[in-house]
C-alpha cells in the first residue's frame, strides 16, 4: 500500500457552535460513506473521488462536505492534496507536512476554504486560499513559513472579514474583500496586493510588498526597516492607498493612483509614482534624510513632518508631472531642515525654507515653467537658487546672453520671489555648476531689468540656459557677492 500524500488535516467545531466534535465521513463513491455520521458533532462528508466534480452536497446526516481528491483517514488525520471545503464554520490544521509521519513521509497540501467561518492552520510548503463569500470570516495562518497564501473576498463590509497571518518567507497575495488584515511576522515574505478591495498591511524588516498590475486596492502600509514597497500598477478608484509608516532603509515606489507615504524615520529612497499623486512627509530624523527621485508623469506634493529633520535630498530630473513643495513650514509652525530639490521638466511651486537649495534639474532634458519661493519669514533665513545642469551652452556677447542649442541645454523659466517681494541680498543666494569669476561677471552683464507686478526685478541667463526672474533685485543690486558654489 503506498504512503498517504499530502498534509495530515485536523478538524474542530467553531466555539460556541454546540457540537461536541467532528466526524469525517469518506465517501470515495463505491463504498458506503464511513465513518458514520454521530449524534451531536459535526458530520463532515469527504468525497474523495478525483472525478467528482465541484463540491456535492452532503447526505443525510451529514451537516456540511468537502472534496478531497484520493484523500484517506489515516490514524484520524485526513490526508490529501487538494482540500475544497464547502460550508460550516471551523478550525483546520494541518499538524505535518513535509515531513515523516507514521505512516510515511507527507507532502505539502493545498486548502481552499469555502462559504462558512473558517480558519485554517497550514504547514510549511502549504497552499492556503481564501473563499468566495464575502460575508464570512476567514483567517489563514502561515505563522510555519514558507507557505503560499491567496486571499478570498471575505468582507468587512458584511460584518466578516479575512486576516492573513505570516511568517517568514511566504508569498501571500491579498484578496478582493474590504477591510482585510495582513499581518507578517518573519523577514523574507512577500506581501501583494490584491485586485480590488482593502487592506491593511503590516510587515517586519526585510519584507516586499508589491502589487498586481491594473490593481484598486485601497493598502494602508506599515512597513518594517530596509523593506522594498513597490505599488507600481496600484490605481485605487476611491481613496489612497497609504504607506503609513516607512522605516529606515526601505525603498519606496508610489502607485499611479493616490498614494500617501510618511517619510518621518527618514533613511528612505522614495520613487515618485509614473501616474497619479505621490504625497511625501519628510524626514524628522536629525541623522538621516530621504532620497526622492521623479517618476514619469506623477504629480508629487510634499510637506515636512512636525520635527526638523537632516533634510531631503528631492530630485525630480526628468520628471513630466508637476510638484508642489513645502519646505519650510509644518502648519504654523516653521521647519528648517535644509533640504535640496531640483525641479521637474514641467511645472512646480517650491516654498523654501532656511538652508534649503532649490535647482533645476539635470539629464538630457531640462525644462518647465517654475515658481520659486523664499517664504521663511525668520531674519537670518537662507535659500539658495539656481541650476543643477551640467551643461554650459549659454554665449555671452556684450550685454546679450543666447541659449545654446547643444543636447541637455535648458529651455527652464523660473521665477523666484519670497515672502515681502524682496530678493534677500544679505543671506540668499545664486548657484550654478562650475561656477568662475568670468561667468558670473557674464551673467551680470547680460542681465535684463524688468518689472513684475510692478516690482523693480531682474532676469538673468545662466550658463546651461535657464532663465531666471529674481523678483524684488535690481540690476544694481546684482553683484558677484550673490553668487556661491
Amino acid at each position: 500500500m503506498s504512503s498517504p500524500t499530502g498534509g495530515r488535516w485536523i478538524f474542530s467545531p467553531a466555539a460556541g457552535s454546540g457540537f461536541n466534535g467532528v466526524v469525517l465521513g469518506i465517501n470515495n463513491g463505491v463504498a458506503p460513506v464511513f465513518p458514520f455520521a454521530a449524534p451531536g458533532a459535526l458530520n463532515i462528508e469527504v468525497f474523495t473521488n478525483p472525478t467528482v466534480a465541484g463540491i456535492p452536497n452532503p447526505d443525510n446526516n451529514f451537516t456540511v462536505s468537502m472534496a478531497d481528491p484520493n484523500g484517506t483517514l489515516d490514524t484520524g488525520f485526513l490526508t490529501g492534496t487538494n482540500l475544497r471545503l464547502g460550508g460550516g464554520n471551523f478550525l483546520a490544521v494541518d499538524s505535518v507536512a513535509a515531513s515523516a509521519t507514521v505512516s510515511g513521509p507527507q507532502s505539502a497540501s493545498k486548502i481552499t476554504l469555502g462559504t462558512g467561518n473558517q480558519t485554517v492552520l497550514g504547514a510549511k510548503g502549504d497552499t492556503l486560499i481564501g473563499g468566495q463569500a464575502p460575508s464570512t470570516l476567514q483567517i489563514l495562518s502561515a505563522l510555519v513559513g514558507n507557505e503560499t497564501v491567496v486571499g478570498g473576498s471575505a468582507s468587512a463590509a458584511f460584518l466578516g472579514g479575512e486576516s492573513i497571518w505570516g511568517g517568514a518567507n511566504d508569498s501571500i497575495t491579498a484578496g478582493s474583500g474590504t477591510g482585510q488584515q495582513i499581518v507578517v511576522s518573519g523577514a523574507g515574505t512577500t506581501v501583494v496586493a490584491g485586485t480590488s478591495g482593502s487592506a491593511t498591511i503590516t510587515g517586519v524588516a526585510g519584507d516586499t510588498i508589491l502589487s498586481l498590475a491594473g490593481s484598486t486596492q485601497n493598502v494602508a502600509i506599515a512597513a518594517g526597516a530596509n523593506s522594498l514597497i513597490d505599488l507600481t500598477g496600484n490605481a485605487p478608484t476611491s481613496g489612497a492607498s497609504a504607506i503609513t509608516s516607512g522605516a529606515a532603509g526601505d525603498t519606496i515606489t508610489a502607485g499611479s493612483g493616490t498614494t500617501n507615504i510618511e517619510g518621518a524615520a527618514g533613511g528612505m529612497l522614495i520613487k515618485v509614482g509614473a501616474g497619479g499623486i505621490t504625497n511625501l512627509s519628510g524626514s524628522a530624523n536629525a541623522a538621516a534624510g530621504n532620497t526622492v527621485l521623479g517618476g514619469t508623469a506623477g504629480a508629487f506634493n510634499f510637506n515636512p513632518s512636525a520635527a526638523v529633520g537632516k533634510g531631503d535630498l528631492i530630485n525630480l530630473s526628468g520628471s513630466t508631472g508637476g510638484a508642489t513643495i513645502n519646505a519650510f513650514s509644518f502648519g504654523a509652525t516653521r521647519i528648517a531642515s535644509h533640504d535640496t530639490v531640483l525641479a521637474t521638466n514641467t511645472a512646480d511651486s517650491v516654498f523654501g525654507g532656511d538652508g534649503d537649495r532649490i535647482g533645476t534639474g539635470n539629464g538630457s532634458v531640462v525644462g518647465g515653467t517654475h515658481l520659486w519661493t523664499h517664504a521663511d519669514s525668520v531674519a537670518g533665513s537662507a535659500v539658495g537658487f539656481g541650476s543643477n545642469d551640467t551643461v554650459s551652452s549659454t554665449t555671452y556677447v556684450g550685454s546679450t546672453a543666447t541659449r545654446g542649442t547643444v543636447a541637455g541645454t535648458s529651455s527652464a523659466t523660473v521665477t523666484v520671489g519670497s515672502f515681502n517681494n524682496t530678493f534677500n541680498t544679505t543671506t540668499d543666494f545664486i548657484f550654478y555648476q562650475n561656477e568662475n569669476t568670468t561667468t558670473t561677471n557674464n551673467i551680470i552683464a547680460t542681465s535684463q531689468a524688468t518689472t513684475v507686478n510692478g516690482i523693480a526685478s531682474t532676469t538673468i541667463t545662466l550658463p546651461d540656459g535657464t532663465i531666471m526672474t529674481l523678483v524684488g533685485l535690481t540690476q544694481a543690486q546684482l553683484t558677484p557677492a550673490l553668487f556661491k558654489p
